[in-house]
């Protein structure tokens, strides 16, 4: 009887025991779902409310952008930064207003280096006046102790990025001709690496957490490998590959497009973020400036310039980057949905718009169907 007792206690123990184990295997927390960024490249903001631009709901009701958007499901904000600007814009000073505002949201914050005084793209890449003639070492500690400072400016008020961009539209390097990649340039990638090695070495010096992601950026989805791969024996410390899609500049096969990013993703193991995309709802114009868009041999086939062509092409964007193999497809960023014309701009902002027909918003500023992909994503 001694016996027995002994051993109902003992399974009795066991069994607590073997619950007790159960219960703190199934306390232990998921693996965190990974963020599904929709985006917005709002830098043209802080010059647009200088101009007091009303933006609307679908119902014509005034809204301030930033909140509208981000209620719309909006969850990342990217902001260009330019060295010294030369028309006024997009300056530090913006930068971190605009950032505190994006933080207030609760949305995440893409920072743009352009690394230069005004746009940079692969046709221009002109170093910041403040470093033209500096020697080859010389320029690697500038845009070392440049980019440690501003990062370390914006974590001070707390609007530290969660992503970083090294440089806009690489494809042909930056700061030429020291980190110059293209024509009698083409075998400078070891200079254009160890200054993107130095921007990089920057971040992480301030991000003692290593919150941010840094981003390399290029224009062409179609001809990117090329760019990745020059750059893979240089083992730079970089964890998404940026890339731009614009049908007008760009192959219209979607197929292709598809087909280039699974490669970029299996070959690289990187995420990817289509960093700047953009579709026109109409082919009309409600300015007097040129738009880069305006004739239909310029669009895809499969989706008409309309809104609801609009809204088609970014449900297909998104599908196409979700099924990115091992979930490396992490995103998008519409490019400058806010950029539209209102009257007399033709010679202030930038001298007119020639985006207003790639805006989410039409010609009255309503609110488009486009933006209900913000929403159900």
């Amino acid at each position: 009887m001694k016996y027995f007792k002994f051993l109902l206690l003992s399974l009795t123990i066991t069994s607590c025991n073997s619950s007790d184990n159960t219960i703190e295997e199934d306390l232990t927390p998921p693996d965190p779902t990974p963020v599904f960024y929709k985006g917005m490249d709002l830098s043209f903001q802080s010059e647009l409310e200088d101009h007091s631009v009303t933006y609307r709901d679908v119902n014509g009701s005034p809204v301030d952008l930033l909140n509208y958007v981000t209620n719309k499901g909006t969850n990342l904000v990217r902001l260009k930064l330019w060295h010294t600007s030369q028309n006024g814009e997009n300056t530090l000073s913006d930068v971190k207003a605009y950032a505190t505002r994006i933080k207030n949201t609760g949305s995440n914050f893409l920072l743009d280096f352009h690394y230069s005084d005004f746009w940079a793209d692969p046709g221009t890449q002109t170093p910041p006046v403040a470093w033209q003639n500096m020697t080859d070492e010389e320029i690697r500690i500038a845009i070392y102790e440049y980019t440690k400072d501003v990062v370390t400016q914006l974590k001070n008020q707390n609007t530290l990025p969660e992503i970083i961009q090294i440089g806009n539209k690489t494809d042909s390097g930056f700061l030429w001709n020291y980190g110059k990649v293209w024509d009698e340039f083409s075998n400078n990638w070891g200079n254009y690496a160890a200054l993107v090695r130095e921007a990089i070495r920057a971040v992480r010096e301030v991000d003692t957490e290593n919150k941010v992601k840094i981003m390399l950026h290029h224009s062409n989805v179609e001809h990117s490998i090329y760019f990745f791969t020059e750059l893979e024996p240089f083992a730079l410390d970089y964890d998404i590959i940026g890339l731009s899609y614009y049908p007008q500049y760009q192959t219209k096969d979607l197929n292709l497009v598809a087909n280039k990013l699974n490669i970029l993703a299996t070959t690289f193991g990187k995420d990817i973020l289509m960093v700047e995309v953009a579709y026109p709802f109409t082919l009309q114009w409600d300015d007097n400036q040129n738009n880069y868009i305006g004739s239909l041999n310029q669009i895809i086939p499969e989706f008409s310039p309309t809104p609801e062509g609009q809204k088609a092409y970014m449900e297909w964007l998104v599908t196409t980057i979700k099924n990115i193999p091992e979930n490396h497809g992490i995103g998008f960023c519409y490019w400058a949905p806010d950029w539209v014309s209102f009257p007399n701009n033709d010679t202030s902002v930038s001298g007119g718009s020639a985006w207003e027909n790639q805006c989410l918003f039409d010609f009255d500023h309503k609110a488009l169907p486009a933006l209900d992909i913000f929403s159900n994503n």
